[in-house]
């Protein structure tokens, strides 16, 4: 049995498949090979440990090792230092904090007022507020000198969450403004989301982008109708009536008698 099997082992080829050159060790298979080599070259071995001689494999990975624990050393006290003088530099370049210099990149200057609507068009500033299993909305529809023309607050018995609730208040808006007989209407609203449903109809499939088509049938009697959005402190007033219309549980509309509690708000929008 022996015998047999000390056949078989001197039947099998030591030398190294992958180059062909010498016998296959250990030590060869990872630093000798040319093909090992070019891969330990490729990730950044030093090379006196490439060219050096080594008897035992367990020698050459000791050597390895040690390298990598002062290169990682290295790295680790030189990188920080090259990436925070890069950075130092970089803000002296730009005068990005530099107070003493016109900066290069200029602060954006962001509108945070109400914004007329054009000649001839009413602007309706709508909002919806949940609570529990009720919600309130709220709406204001002034002209395009910022005058306020009509108004409307109520409660409604329906469970409800977010856009819907805003949808909702947005149906009340042109059920309102059919009454009122106005033709070129911006509806405004601070949920970005529904502002963009209501843009982008044809591509929501979804359960509200159907009952979005559905409303939007009502829009036939006007002859201009846009939806565009604005920040919540743009949209303040109708967020009190909304707040306002779940403390009192009521359902009212108003002209220019609207509620002492919103005459502040609203004065101040028209004077900024």
């Amino acid at each position: 049995m022996y015998k047999k099997i000390f056949g078989i082992r001197r039947e099998i080829n030591s030398i190294c498949p992958r180059c062909g050159i010498e016998k296959e060790t250990l030590i060869h298979a990872m630093k000798n090979c040319p093909r090992a080599q070019a891969v330990l070259v490729y990730g950044g071995l030093n090379n006196n440990l490439l060219e050096g001689s080594y008897f035992q494999c367990v020698d050459w990975i000791e050597d390895v090792a040690r390298m990598l624990d002062k290169k990682a050393l290295f790295d680790l006290i030189t990188k920080p230092k090259v990436t925070w003088e890069r950075v130092a530099a970089l803000s002296q370049d730009f005068c990005i904090f530099n107070l003493l210099e016109k900066p290069v990149l200029l602060k954006s200057i962001v509108e945070k007022v109400w914004k007329k609507p054009g000649q001839g068009v009413v602007k309706i500033n709508f909002d919806a507020t949940a609570n529990g299993r009720k919600m309130s909305f709220g709406l204001v529809a002034r002209d395009h000198d910022g005058f306020v023309l009509n108004g409307r607050v109520g409660v409604m018995d329906k469970n409800v969450k977010g856009e819907w609730a805003k949808l909702h208040a947005l149906e009340e808006s042109i059920s309102f403004s059919q009454t009122k007989n106005w033709l070129k209407l911006e509806f405004e609203s601070n949920c970005i989301s529904l502002v963009n449903r209501l843009n982008r109809t044809k591509a929501d499939f979804s359960t509200m982008g159907h009952r979005i088509r559905e409303i939007f049938k009502l829009l036939d009697l006007f002859s201009s109708v846009s939806f565009v959005w604005a920040s919540r402190c743009c949209n303040k007033v109708v967020d009190y009536l909304c707040n306002w219309a779940i403390v009192n549980n009521c359902t009212k509309d108003f002209n220019m008698d609207y509620p002492s509690e919103v005459q502040d708000i609203i004065l101040r929008d028209a004077i900024n």
